[in-house]
């Protein structure tokens, strides 16, 4: 043996020279097959595809994007708690301030908080209208 093996410590990201990889060996020899594509691309692919819609009696063309966010949006302002839940989330994500927190650990605005106090009060009328009229 050289010096430099006898000087070579064996531990934490540094495993014996016999167990090594060999010089142009790889680590997954099966991996995954040159030109096949990523779920992440495929996706992207599908999502910038383009779709006809009609919008107030106009037809429109628009990425398939584009038509998802129309529709999220249309849900929000139909009352889809969901929905409305989902676009928020949306909102803070890509167009709030750019901040290492993520979206879950943001406190709401106080803009957002009266948006869904006002919600939720229009959506529990008609249960209390109901409740009062069995009584």
């Amino acid at each position: 043996m050289s010096e430099d093996e006898d000087d070579y410590g064996v531990g934490r990201g540094r495993p014996p020279q016999h167990s090594r990889f060999k010089t142009g060996q790889s680590g997954n020899p099966g991996g995954r097959p040159k030109g096949s594509k990523s779920w992440k691309s495929v996706i992207e692919a599908e999502l910038s595809g383009g779709v006809s819609l009609k919008e107030q009696g106009v037809e429109l063309k628009v990425t398939k994007m584009e038509a998802f966010a129309k529709r999220l949006v249309a849900d929000a302002l139909a009352g889809s708690p969901r929905a409305l839940g989902e676009l928020l989330r949306q909102i803070n994500l890509h167009l709030g301030e750019a901040s290492t927190a993520s979206s879950r650990d943001l406190p709401a605005t106080e803009d957002d908080v009266r948006l869904l106090l006002k919600y939720a009060e229009k959506a529990l009328q008609p249960h209390s209208a109901k409740e009062r009229d069995d009584d």
